[in-house]
């Protein structure tokens, strides 16, 4: 059994997100020039590096002030082997800067910070922060799930047509399984609300907090990174929601893909991943005489 001071790292987390956040806070306002679409697309990434290193540096050194022997994965090191944590030692996840497009557009609602702390017995605590709107979301494993030192209540029960779920797929999936997601919303079959720009830990926070209902988010299956979902993956377990990749299988630190999940709590999650089979099977009819007649057939109804 982990002898770590859970209370005390989930500390350790906030005073951590707090210090680096303003400073990103500061520099956002007083440094950056807010980049139009276009510029954005032409933007290095040695431009976004100058806050997100910084920011990094900022929770490092908090961190080491108080578990200077702790281990610290970021962006930075994702070419490493993650090492398993070894007895009352921890584990850090850092996402210095999530939402890094949006920040240069100066779209700040949906920018963050996370991180999130894990032992051998698995996550120990996390922080998501968003300077910007000053809102700080916080867990350990046994505790409650906050925002901003409050209590978030636990999810209710929602039907799968009712429910607001986060829908986000990524532009390299099959065109099938692009029109399968935008079909089931549009025949009602899944809630209609749709990923913003900018940060998945925010977004995820959100379902904790009870904005949103769940998610199906259907990447390519070869992207994104643990830190990216550690904070995140907390509060949701803390909240008693359910988080799986498609298969159904739970979310680890030494999983290869991190961008494919099914969010809800337990009876929901269930029924979207009985609905992953059926997206996966979806087929577009392609025939011109079957799409004419589909579409004639529009206004048949008003005859």
């Amino acid at each position: 059994m982990s002898t770590i001071d859970e209370n005390n790292v989930r500390n350790v987390a906030e005073e951590a997100a707090k210090i680096a956040g303003s400073f990103l806070k500061l520099m956002a306002f007083d440094k950056l020039r807010v980049f139009n679409v276009e510029e954005t697309k032409k933007a290095t990434g040695n431009f976004i590096s100058v806050f997100d290193k910084e920011v990094e540096r900022l929770i490092r050194n908090t961190i080491n002030m108080y578990y200077p022997d702790s281990i610290i994965y970021t962006d930075a090191n994702k070419n490493e082997v993650l090492v398993e944590a070894k007895k009352n030692e921890i584990i850090w996840f850092v996402d210095p800067l999530d939402g890094s497009k949006a920040f240069l557009k100066g779209q700040f609602a949906f920018v963050c910070l996370s991180l999130a702390a894990w032992d051998k017995e698995g996550l120990v605590a996390g922080a998501i922060y968003n300077p910007f709107t000053e809102m700080l979301y916080t867990a350990s494993r046994n505790s409650e799930c906050f925002l901003n030192s409050e209590i978030l209540p636990k999810p209710k029960p929602v039907l799968r047509n009712k429910a607001r779920i986060l829908i986000d797929f990524s532009h390299e999936i099959s065109e099938n399984i692009k029109l399968g997601l935008i079909t089931s919303v549009l025949r009602n079959e899944l809630g209609r609300i749709l990923r913003f720009d900018g940060s998945i830990a925010q977004h995820l926070a959100l379902i904790a907090q009870g904005t949103l209902d769940g998610a199906v988010i259907w990447g390519s299956g070869s992207k994104g990174a643990y830190w990216d979902l550690a904070a995140a993956l907390l509060l949701l377990d803390r909240q008693g929601l359910v988080v799986t990749n498609l298969d159904g299988k739970k979310i680890l630190p030494s999983d290869s893909s991190f961008d494919q999940l099914i969010i809800a709590e337990p009876t929901l999650q269930k029924e979207l991943l009985e609905w992953v089979p059926i997206i996966r099977e979806f087929k577009f009819v392609s025939d011109e005489s079957a799409k004419k007649k589909r579409f004639f057939g529009l206004f048949d109804r008003f005859n």
